[in-house]
């Protein structure tokens, strides 16, 4: 009996697993790539393929995720620059008034453009056998929970049918800000020090990704009533690190918070920014959702460890796992948001001693660290 019942279990570990990854965007190529590593064939379909070219958005990713990044994307070290310090400032208090986290030069994120991951990841589903890319309609996507030829569905696209029937009820929250983002070109120096500085705008990074270019990334809020020409200015305003060559065309942007309250449908799973959608003055948006394909993973090991289905069971694990974790996060950042919008109408009368405090407290600054780069959830 024993013996049947290993054979059995060999038997369903060996059978072809299947899964459709909706959407043409780097959380899908990257999900993809570890499914396939799981023994999965997976169909990434998509009613479009996503514009790519015309942006010049950058990722800030945490060294715990960059790792994980680099088991699939091996050039990605070619693409990437490393960050070895945090700089925060409060616009009203004295520039030496400020918190800093670094740790003896050691790498604490690395910064990536959104189109070189994109490029990367792309090539690397392509080159796999077991990655089919095929293009559909709003009519296929609806027939799939009838046709049930996927052990299951991730959806991360959040403009089309399955998403409109399924996971249109979210916690959502408006900013009432843009993000305006661009490229500063300057002369070469050592730079690897990335610095967030609270204005009576919005926060404000400059986020190096080489000796000579530095990201900009400038949440304003729209009661202000400033357009790309004065944003501009006041970048270069508060600019006290560069010697500036140019500064390209901004990126503008709608800034919300949402959060889907269903994650999945029968074997279909919300994933990515259709899940979660955060404020990005901390850059966690995107290590959220790594974060998670890294939780899934864990949940596939332990089912076909144990000889179970990769059913609808996974996705209701995966909530279970990952949502109210997810939640805090994302309330925590909007929370320290809050608080600099209240502390700049105060006249930064509670930052100026609080970050004195806590740029002497190391234990916060440790556990501030860890959590920027491993999540809340640090049983995974």
């Amino acid at each position: 009996l024993s013996l049947c019942i290993i054979l059995l279990l060999l038997l369903k570990l060996n059978n072809i697993m299947k899964a459709s990854l909706i959407g043409y965007n780097p959380t899908n190529f990257i999900t993809a790539l570890e499914l396939v590593k799981k023994g999965f064939v997976v169909d990434i379909l998509y009613l479009n393929k996503s514009k790519k070219t015309n942006t010049n958005r950058t990722l800030g990713i945490s060294k715990n995720n960059f790792k994980f990044l680099s088991q699939n994307l091996k050039q990605i070290h070619n693409f990437s620059w490393p960050i070895t310090k945090i700089k925060i400032f409060n616009q009203k208090n004295n520039l030496n008034e400020f918190m800093d986290f670094s740790n003896k030069n050691e790498k604490i994120f690395f910064l990536i453009k959104y189109v070189d991951l994109f490029n990367l990841s792309e090539r690397a589903c392509k080159k796999s056998k077991k990655i089919s890319f095929k293009i559909t309609t709003n009519k296929d996507l609806e027939n799939l929970e009838d046709k049930n030829k996927y052990d299951f569905i991730i959806n991360s696209n959040n403009k089309n049918i399955l998403t409109k029937k399924y996971f249109n009820k979210t916690i959502e929250k408006d900013y009432n800000s843009f993000a305006f983002t661009g490229i500063l070109h300057h002369h070469k120096i050592k730079n690897n020090t990335a610095v967030q500085i609270f204005t009576k705008y919005g926060p404000l990074a400059f986020l190096p990704f080489s000796q000579t270019k530095t990201s900009i990334v400038y949440s304003v809020q729209k009661k202000y009533y400033l357009e790309n020409k004065s944003i501009k200015k006041l970048i270069l305003e508060f600019n006290k690190t560069y010697k500036i060559k140019k500064l390209d065309k901004l990126e503008k942007f709608d800034l919300n918070f949402s959060f889907s309250r269903n994650i999945f449908y029968k074997n279909i799973l919300c994933f990515g920014d259709l899940m979660h959608k955060i404020h990005p003055l901390a850059g966690q948006g995107f290590n959220m959702t790594l974060r998670d394909i890294k939780i899934l993973n864990n949940l596939i090991d332990e089912k076909r460890s144990f000889g179970l289905e990769i059913n609808e069971s996974l996705l209701l694990e995966f909530k279970n796992k990952i949502q109210h974790f997810n939640l805090i996060f994302g309330t925590g950042i909007n929370l320290i948001n809050e608080f600099f919008e209240i502390d700049n109408k105060l006249n930064s009368r509670f930052s100026k001693n609080l970050f004195k405090i806590l740029n002497r407290n190391k234990t916060f600054k440790k556990y501030t660290t860890i959590f920027a780069d491993k999540g809340i959830n640090l049983n995974y």
